[in-house]
């Protein structure tokens, strides 16, 4: 609010508002020596609510399966005297308490065609040695990384019962590939299915049977990442949509069938723009696709232009699905300079809320959990002195994470007189948990009605991420309904903010 309001004080209207009630409002004015007492008065303060939220308990949208992050760059993490830090405030529970992890099918380990046995840890290794010590030097940075990921992998499972991992493989084994003597998808450099085919299912399989028998079952197997990108110098392999589901139905589903793999599930086809994911998957077979994915990035056109990072406007697939879960496997804010701030965090914001409230995705997993540097594109950094540094979009990766559990299901939150901002509602119809999360990406503190039907509760608790917030989740004290059961809460300017309840 920019001025007093006929000679209510601002600390007196933020009292009033937060009672959320109409009729305290009016008895709080007259019993206030001084202030306003007049009809006219109290139908101004009233008259500073801004938007309308309407929650209907009884009109259910999809299912929510989680949240979580990729695993790597594994080496950093692994090799972070601050590791176990970090994955405590990624997946434990006084951190985002991410209930999903994604690692990398690396194109690099040992495979043994004659059996299909992939080596996923190098030999003379323990997942717990010493990283100064010599036999960890002598490694490569290959065998490095194989090893950090398992031990990461391996961690999470142990500390935090983590539910769901799943991998996706960026390029298969270079011997496999059109060009071997390159690991990017450049020139259409892909799997040579002349020869290879049988054999990279082959290699698929064993590297998920090689972590079943370290204690890592994975919830599915995605055989390939962005496969559309063929610029990349990194590692990738290109795909058409018809090579890539002829492959899944003919060569990968039969190969984890044949090591007792039955319930993997196939993820496919994780292409870096939603909208190319989209057209993709809209001409592929998917008859042994379990779950359908793709990124959270810029759409090609804008990425033609110079344009990168999230996706501000991915819309829904226009093709059926079949009611299999679609996920949001990878998205960060690659396009420039590090920005720890509420800026980068609402555009997380925005972008989550475009994926979860719109493209109704049942999962969004964030492309890095941490990094030895300051960059846009993982949600815990490094500083110089070694210090992590939480960048706001860690913050609003933990008003859902955090707040929004797997089994809870997204209902209808009807926003009326306001353009601004973006409002989600979730349930747990087990329990009657709820809650409600507003980004609020405008200038303006926001006065909302917040009306309940088909259910009541007798109290919210708030939750916020601002620039100026004292804590990660800025927790008020439980908010009281007004006589019709409504509540009258304020939504900060450039803020996330989620309400919790119980459904009664």
């Amino acid at each position: 609010m920019k001025k007093n309001l006929k000679g209510l004080s601002l600390p007196f209207m933020a009292m009033v508002l937060a009672t959320g009630c109409a009729k305290n409002m009016q008895d709080n004015l007259r019993d206030t020596p001084g202030k306003l007492d007049t009809k006219a008065g109290i139908a101004a303060a009233i008259s500073l609510d801004t938007a309308t939220i309407t929650l209907n308990w009884g009109t259910t949208y999809q299912r929510l399966e989680g949240f979580g992050a990729f695993a790597g760059r594994a080496t950093p993490f692994f090799e972070s005297p601050k590791r176990d830090s970090i994955m405590k405030q990624l997946w434990g529970t006084d951190g985002l308490q991410l209930n999903m992890i994604r690692g990398e099918v690396m194109y690099n380990y040992p495979f043994d065609k004659t059996t299909g046995t992939v080596t996923i840890q190098p030999a003379g290794t323990s997942v717990d040695m010493d990283i100064t010590s010599a036999g960890y030097q002598a490694l490569t940075s290959a065998q490095k990384a194989q090893l950090a990921q398992l031990w990461i992998l391996k961690k999470v499972k142990e500390r935090y019962q983590t539910p769901i991992m799943f991998a996706s493989t960026w390029t298969p084994p270079l011997s496999m590939k059109t060009n071997p003597n390159s690991e990017s998808g450049k020139n259409f450099n892909g799997l040579n299915y002349s020869c290879c085919s049988t054999d990279f299912a082959n290699y698929l399989a064993g590297f998920t049977k090689a972590y079943q028998n370290e204690g890592i079952n994975f919830y599915g197997i995605s055989p390939s990442n962005e496969p559309e990108n063929v610029f990349s110098d990194w590692a990738a392999s290109y795909w058409t949509a018809g090579h890539l589901g002829e492959f899944i139905t003919n060569n990968l589903r039969p190969a984890l069938n044949a090591k007792g793999l039955n319930t993997v599930k196939i993820i496919s086809s994780e292409n870096a723009a939603w909208g190319t994911a989209n057209s993709f998957l809209s001409g592929m077979d998917k008859s042994n696709v379990d779950v359908l994915a793709g990124h959270g990035y810029v759409e090609i056109g804008d990425l033609i232009l110079g344009k990168r990072g999230l996706n501000p406007n991915p819309v829904t697939w226009n093709y059926a699905t079949g009611n299999r879960p679609v996920w949001m496997t990878e998205a960060s804010d690659d396009s420039g300079v590090y920005d720890n701030t509420m800026t980068g965090g609402l555009k997380l914001a925005i972008n989550m809320h475009k994926f979860l409230a719109e493209c109704n995705v049942n999962a969004y997993v964030y492309w890095l959990g941490m990094l030895a540097i300051r960059n846009n594109e993982s949600l815990i950094c490094t500083n110089g002195d070694g210090s992590l540094d939480y960048p706001k979009t860690y913050d609003v990766m933990g008003q859902y994470s955090r707040f929004v559990h797997a089994g809870y299901y997204r209902f209808n939150s009807a926003l009326a007189n306001n353009s601004t901002l973006k409002v989600s509602a979730w349930k747990d119809p087990a329990t009657g948990k709820f809650s409600v999360v507003i980004v609020n990406p405008g200038g303006s503190e926001t006065h909302c009605r917040l009306n309940l039907s088909g259910f009541s509760s007798s109290q919210l608790t708030s939750y916020l991420t601002a620039d100026n917030s004292s804590a990660h989740w800025q927790q008020s004290a439980p908010i009281s309904p007004a006589a019709n059961g409504g509540f009258v809460v304020v939504v900060p300017p450039s803020s996330v903010i989620t309400f919790t309840g119980n459904a009664i």
